[in-house]
């Protein structure tokens, strides 16, 4: 196929998590969690100012709110590396049953493609952007286990109101998808004990159930709503069963502990630069291949692959480390592939690995902001991928490509050694046992 077209399938995803607080201990800082980039078909066209307003959100919500951990008022949940497992699968249900929900009702035309994209826009960029204010107030509330009950609410309500309510389907889809992501996410970062993977293992299913849902959203693929049901209501318990109200609140964090709101606001920019890069590669980083179901399946499946193993490696072997790997040996993969997908998919696969730690290092950035933190950079996912889609869009291959992911890399640099190194070393016996508890084990040894 021309290189001008993008590969089918899901375009990556994302999360976020709630506050926790430490009697001086910054590790035990909730984390977050970022599938996260939005679908957004071909051609569509769109608007530049979602990245810029994500920062300006960013700014006036941390310039009247405390950086440091505090209590929250309601009952905060956690949950263990094992919840996170079933949460991640309740997140693949959701993806599925809310992009299928989407799909469906876009209304049957002669310009089928032009309304199935505006429905999709609508329900990614509510879905997306809409977790920075949705986060914000969950934070403030400490209501994590409430927003994913509610979520799968709006996303059953959804389902129900079937391939003819057009519009109310996309709102309902859109609020229940961006709600459940803030909730879950948030349980499974409280609980992370500043560790990335688990953000990567709640995070990563939901690339299969991207890639589900446009499968089996087609007009033409006739699938029994009953699954969707059994599944809606499994998720719903596994949000109950593996929940837990999280332990009391100590006293806020030390201020010397506490980095400064210039600091914390110049972090979450560099990440957000990192991710909005990593939302464009991952659009454009297919492009040339050919269209075939094998590669409909191996994109959600590398997605899925990178996101869940990424956490992993970059705890073993140091946040810093590990993502400068990763972008590193993915650039030439993606920018010189030459539509070969034996060298963009391990592309892709590889340059996913940072999901999870640019999840956990806004929660570092903002203890008590968990939501609020992953719900920027997933705004940050609309924002990067949307040059592709404007009039006559921009899809950067070759050295263009290689440039953007070497920028991304730096970006990502410099906001982990700053975030890092002005972490304090874990003292706490209850993490004495966590893998990589001082920071100059995350950032790779360097001190």
């Amino acid at each position: 196929m021309g290189s001008g077209r993008p590969c089918p399938g899901p375009r990556a995803r994302f999360m976020r998590e709630s506050t926790v607080t430490t009697s001086g201990n910054s590790r035990d800082m909730p984390r977050t969690s970022l599938s996260c980039r939005p679908w957004i078909p071909n051609g569509q066209p769109g608007t530049g100012l979602t990245a810029p307003f994500a920062f300006a959100l960013a700014r006036v919500l941390l310039e009247n709110s405390r950086v440091s951990a505090q209590t929250n008022r309601g009952v905060s949940h956690t949950t263990t590396m094992g919840g996170a497992g079933w949460l991640g699968a309740a997140h693949l249900v959701v993806d599925a049953v809310c992009v299928t929900s989407v799909l469906r009702a876009s209304p049957p035309s002669d310009s089928l493609v032009a309304s199935a994209l505006a429905f999709v826009l609508g329900y990614d960029l509510l879905a997306f952007a809409g977790q920075a204010p949705f986060g914000w107030i969950i934070d403030r509330l400490g209501l994590r286990r409430g927003a994913a009950l509610a979520g799968l609410v709006l996303s059953a309500a959804a389902l129900l109101a079937g391939r003819h309510a057009g519009i109310l389907v996309v709102l309902l889809a859109g609020a229940g998808n961006a709600l459940f992501h803030v909730g879950a996410g948030a349980m499974v970062l409280a609980g992370s004990q500043g560790r990335s993977a688990p953000a990567g293992v709640f995070v990563a299913p939901g690339a299969i159930g991207l890639g589900l849902g446009i499968l089996l959203g087609r007009k033409f693929v006739a699938v029994p709503t009953w699954p969707f049901w059994f599944a809606l209501v499994a998720a719903c318990a596994a949000v109950l069963l593996v929940s837990r109200p999280s332990e009391p609140t100590a006293a806020p964090a030390a201020p010397s502990l506490v980095p400064r709101r210039g600091i914390v606001l110049f972090v979450v920019v560099l990440l957000s630069l990192s991710v909005a890069v990593r939302s464009l590669v991952g659009t454009v980083g297919c492009d040339g291949c050919a269209r075939s179901l094998f590669l409909m399946a191996a994109i959600p499946l590398a997605g899925f692959a990178g996101k869940l193993t990424g956490g992993f490696l970059a705890d073993r072997f140091g946040w810093i480390d590990m993502s400068m790997v990763a972008l590193l040996a993915s650039a030439p993969l993606l920018a010189f592939s030459g539509g070969d997908p034996w060298l963009a998919l391990p592309g892709l696969l590889v340059f996913q690995m940072t999901m999870p730690v640019t999840l956990a290092a806004a929660l570092r950035a903002m203890p008590a902001w968990p939501g609020f933190g992953f719900g920027i950079l997933c705004t940050a996912l609309v924002g990067g991928a949307l040059p592709a889609y404007l009039p006559g869009g921009w899809r950067p291959q070759g050295l263009a490509l290689l440039l953007l992911v070497f920028g991304s890399a730096v970006a990502l640099y410099i906001a982990l050694r700053l975030l890092l190194h002005r972490s304090q070393p874990q003292t706490a016996p209850s993490l004495a046992s966590a893998p990589h508890s001082s920071p100059s084990a995350l950032c790779g040894g360097h001190s």
